[in-house]
C-alpha cells in the first residue's frame, strides 16, 4: 500500500504574497515601503529555498522588490527635502 502524499505547506509563500501586496500598496510612503519591500523580497527568497509555492513566492517577492525600489526613491527624496529645507541647520 502506498501512503497518501502529504500536501505541501505554503504558509511562507502566502505570507510573502500578503507582505508583498501591503508593501506594494505602501511603496510610496518613506521608510514603510522600503522596509516592507525588503521584508517581502527576503521572505520570497526564503520561501523559494524552502520549496514553497513558486508562483506565490515569486509574485510576493517581485511586488516587494518594486516596493523597495519606490520606497528607497521616496525615502531619498524625503531626506533630500529635509536636508535642503530652508531654516534647517
Amino acid at each position: 500500500m502506498t501512503q497518501p502524499q502529504a500536501k505541501p505547506k505554503n504558509g511562507l509563500a502566502i505570507t510573502t504574497l500578503v507582505v508583498g501586496i501591503v508593501a506594494f500598496l505602501t511603496g510610496l510612503v518613506p521608510w514603510v515601503g522600503l522596509l516592507l519591500g525588503l521584508s517581502a523580497f527576503a521572505l520570497g527568497v526564503f520561501a523559494l529555498t524552502r520549496g514553497q509555492s513558486k508562483p506565490l513566492a515569486l509574485t510576493g517577492g517581485s511586488l516587494g522588490a518594486v516596493a523597495a525600489i519606490t520606497g528607497l526613491i521616496s525615502t531619498i527624496a524625503l531626506m533630500a527635502w529635509l536636508i535642503g529645507a530652508p531654516g534647517s541647520a
